[in-house]
């Protein structure tokens, strides 16, 4: 990550309230020639990847670099050993439906953290490195 961005990136998590010393370890820009195009981090509570932020500056490539983020994420929780990765539901759901993500409500496995299931999806990333690739495109 570079300095300038650093310094932005500080700044839009102060403003989402999101303490930048839990994520920063967690965190993956997008650029073309040093210009910041978006980025996107996750905490880590009890061995679980929760998405924290995801901030797209070029619009014109939203569901590309979306996509992109989403996915490194995914990628960068598996090589550090992180078995489930959440997303807080939004308005976007069906563009994490299509990567893989799940109701919380309908997993498989017990959880002993503290969260409301109605509010969360999930996708194990052992299965998602399982399957074949995703798009974002609508069924």
């Amino acid at each position: 990550m570079y300095e300038k961005s650093e310094i932005r990136i500080k700044s839009i998590l102060e403003k989402e309230n999101l303490d930048y010393s839990k994520i920063k370890q967690n965190i993956l820009c997008s650029y073309e020639n040093e210009e910041l195009l978006g980025f996107a981090g996750y905490e880590i509570k009890n061995n679980i990847a929760f998405l924290s932020t995801i901030n797209i500056f070029d619009k014109t490539l939203e569901m590309v670099l979306k996509d992109g983020l989403i996915k490194s994420l995914l990628n960068m929780a598996d090589i550090n050993g992180i078995k489930i990765f959440m997303v807080k539901e939004c308005g976007q759901m069906n563009f994490y439906k299509n990567i893989g993500f799940d109701k919380l409500y309908n997993r498989d496995f017990l959880l002993d953290i503290d969260i409301d299931e109605n509010e969360y999806s999930y996708i194990k990333l052992a299965d998602f490195f399982e399957n074949p690739c995703r798009s974002n495109k609508k069924d």
